[in-house]
């Protein structure tokens, strides 16, 4: 008798962000927790659930004279400014993937290259609405005063992953926020990032070798 043959499999990464093109202007007044660590799920719901796909920039306090976050396209960055004496300002993607199943996991990055001058505190959080339309935090990071670039990276997998995959309606969250520091100068975001790992899946060439020796047996069984 033949004996299948073991599948072996493979899985690739793809990029879910798409490039940078434009940042859309959308107001909300949360008493400043959209830039904080204190900012909840329902911020984030009011805030960005019931907009299209793309990214959005709050501004200091309801004022686009005030300042806001802005996109450089043939750069591939993003500028987020510091506002003093308001609630900061804040950059949102709200973004849809179908099919979370057919990732294992996802990474989030990012490099934030602050102003000169220091006194500004930075917070980025990453959540997930779920199919009864509740956001979900998967991670949360705040730092302040600092001088150097600050490089990010984080991945939600295992089971935290697995849990979005079956509670989760497609749609996430990015909220990345300025406060605090002297007025004007902004920090710069490049190489931001969503990358998602395929499943894996039988290689062709395997898949095709175990249905040869399928096929071999049937002929086997056919002949007896």
């Amino acid at each position: 008798m033949a004996s299948l043959v073991a599948s072996e499999a493979f899985a690739g990464t793809v990029q879910v962000f798409s490039p940078l093109a434009t940042m859309n202007a959308l107001g909300y007044n949360s008493g400043g927790r959209l830039c904080t660590t204190s900012l909840t799920g329902s911020d984030v719901s009011d805030w960005l659930s019931g907009q299209e796909d793309g990214w959005y920039t709050t501004t200091g306090n309801n004022d686009m004279r005030w300042g806001y976050a802005s996109i450089d396209a043939a750069a591939q960055s993003l500028s987020l400014p510091n506002m003093n004496g308001t609630a900061g300002v804040c950059a949102g993607q709200k973004l849809t993937v179908n099919g979370l199943d057919a990732y294992t996991d996802m990474t989030f990055s990012f490099t934030l290259t602050p102003p000169t001058s220091t006194g500004s505190s930075y917070t980025w959080s990453l959540w997930y609405e779920t199919t009864t339309g509740t956001a979900v935090e998967l991670a949360k990071e705040s730092q302040g005063s600092f001088t150097t670039p600050w490089s990010v990276s984080h991945t939600i997998e295992g089971e935290q992953y697995a849990e979005m995959a079956r509670n989760g309606n497609g749609k996430i969250f990015v909220v990345i926020g300025s406060m605090g520091g002297p007025n004007g100068p902004s920090a710069t975001l490049t190489d931001l990032s969503l990358t998602a790992t395929e499943a894996a899946v039988p290689e062709p060439a395997t898949a095709v070798l175990g249905l040869l020796g399928f096929s071999s047996l049937l002929m086997r069984r056919r002949r007896k």
